[in-house]
């Protein structure tokens, strides 16, 4: 009588886990791709003047250069194969 009781707790308890390492993975990406856009932004407010955007004065952008090379590739790849940002937003949405 108690090994079916066990079996549906057992049962019960690795759906639970499969459930909270499901949640947790969609989570680490969702933070990786917030990352991602933030590190892009605060290149565009930092380096902004290179698109025409308005900027900090132009002295300190220079200064901040050498301590962003990774967001300038990150910049320049994503302009580089661009396509369609809202299309990576939505898919972003898309697994809530």
């Amino acid at each position: 009588m108690k090994n079916p009781v066990k079996r549906v707790v057992r049962s019960i308890r690795n759906s639970y886990r499969f459930v909270d390492q499901l949640h947790r993975a969609k989570a680490t990406e969702r933070l990786e791709w917030e990352t991602r856009e933030l590190e892009n932004i605060f290149s565009l407010l930092t380096i902004g003047a290179f698109v025409g955007m308005q900027a900090p004065p132009m002295h300190i952008s220079l200064e901040l250069l050498p301590y962003m090379e990774n967001e300038l590739t990150c910049m320049t790849n994503r302009v580089c194969m661009s396509n369609d940002p809202l299309a990576d937003l939505f898919s972003m949405l898309d697994g809530m």
